[in-house]
């Protein structure tokens, strides 16, 4: 027995990654290394299939390659018989995509960049992933993001950086812009203390203490740049023919991504369906609550809300991948439309939680929704994913409830794991 323990210990907790799986592909352990390439604990990836998650046979002396969230492995096995148990051990060895080469460190980053714009779904988490990238990528003191003001255009203001040094100045220190000639996406500002190039950018620079910049313009539109990411160090330093070149890019490159951001959020607005779900929009429900708390403030008619949240999402996104997570969602949303009332109304509110409004139906009638949503989700399956958490909430409108927030907010609160 002691001897079996320390096998499981040392083995979980091995850097490397490593899995032992039943002649099924089932998941027996995992070692701590494995358990990183997914960014989830060892504990949740128990039970689930190796097949399904790396789409690999199960078979003696495997040598092959695979995907594992954007990087390359080769994956190899050996087959073990202990007192008449098969098992399988699994190992994994990155895979350097790029070859080494004078350039090679700088398409690690551009790649890293990419990979980043592909998975982030907002702006504000896209320069939070990747002014970290551009930091190293420079070797850069720190960088801080400006934006325009709405109420005076010719301001820059700050509103983040790499760090916590640029808290200081948050609400200290503005750029003016002298004339709108200055800036334009593609056209990178480069400054130092030595040269005097644009007065205001210059005395920033010198007041946040650092002794260059250099400045990447972008926006929605070509000819109004309404950010500016300042790429700052503590030398003076100028860039040389090929780090300019890939200021240029990153100018073009972010403007590319903060408008497929924009764009995506005004198509979400104006949709009235979720396109993965089928059900209806985040939106659209909002509107619908928000109508029903009229009706109900007017007419007394009333109404109850229910929340169905997978708690485990985002692991789960990591273990089988975005879009296995969303098909899941996808037939989580089918069987809620096929279990409920034609009248009833199911909505994605988030990424994880659907919502559904149950029009004329009161606290009495509440418990029995409830109780019989949670026993359909529980004795269902929702592929690709195994081991969904759910957890509920359901409340009827009140008269202190001022309309869609107010509902919400109980709901969420009211949250409780049942699955």
């Amino acid at each position: 027995m002691f001897e079996r323990d320390l096998y499981k210990s040392a083995f979980g907790a091995n850097p490397l990654p490593m899995v032992l799986t039943d002649f099924n592909g089932n998941i027996l352990d995992a070692s701590i290394g494995f358990a990183l390439l997914y960014e989830v604990q060892r504990e949740d990836l128990m039970g689930l299939n190796l097949k399904e998650i790396m789409q690999v046979e199960i078979a003696e002396d495997l040598d092959v390659e695979a995907n594992v969230k954007g990087e390359f492995y080769r994956v190899r096995s050996q087959k073990y018989d202990v007192d008449g148990f098969e098992f399988f051990v699994f190992s994994f060895d990155k895979i350097e995509q790029l070859r080494q080469s004078s350039i090679s460190s700088v398409l690690v980053h551009i790649r890293d960049l990419l990979e980043i714009s592909i998975k982030v779904a907002s702006f504000p988490e896209f320069i939070a992933s990747s002014f970290p990238v551009l930091q190293e990528m420079f070797g850069a003191s720190c960088i801080m993001l400006l934006r325009r003001s709405k109420s005076n255009l010719s301001r820059f203001y700050i509103v983040y950086g790499t760090g916590d040094s640029y808290k200081e100045f948050r609400d200290k220190l503005q750029i003016l812009v002298q004339s709108e000639s200055m800036i334009n996406v593609g056209m990178p500002i480069i400054t130092s203390g030595n040269v005097e190039r644009w007065g205001s950018l210059d005395d920033f620079i010198r007041l946040t203490g650092f002794s260059s910049g250099w400045i990447v313009p972008f926006g929605f539109e070509e000819d109004l740049v309404d950010s500016l990411g300042i790429i700052l160090f503590e030398t003076e330093k100028e860039p040389d023919p090929e780090e300019y070149n890939l200021l240029v890019f990153l100018s073009y490159y972010y403007s590319l991504v903060y408008q497929k951001t924009e764009f995506k959020k005004e198509f979400e607005a104006l949709s009235y369906k979720d396109l993965v779900s089928q059900t209806y929009s985040e939106a659209l429900v909002k509107e619908l609550i928000t109508m029903e708390c009229e009706q109900a403030k007017r007419y007394e008619f009333p109404f109850s809300v229910m929340m169905i949240r997978v708690e485990n999402y985002d692991k789960l996104a990591n273990i089988y991948g975005t879009s296995s997570a969303e098909n899941s969602m996808q037939n989580i949303a089918k069987t809620l439309q096929q279990n409920l009332r034609r009248s009833d109304i199911v909505g994605r509110y988030s990424k994880n939680a659907f919502v559904v409004l149950l029009p004329f139906t009161n606290s009495s009638g509440t418990e029995i929704v409830l109780s019989r949503t949670v026993e359909v989700l529980k004795s269902s399956a929702f592929p690709p994913c195994r081991n969904i958490r759910f957890s509920f909430s359901i409340t009827s409108y009140t008269k202190g409830d001022q309309g869609f927030q107010d509902i919400i907010d109980r709901l969420i609160e009211l949250l409780k794991p049942l699955i």
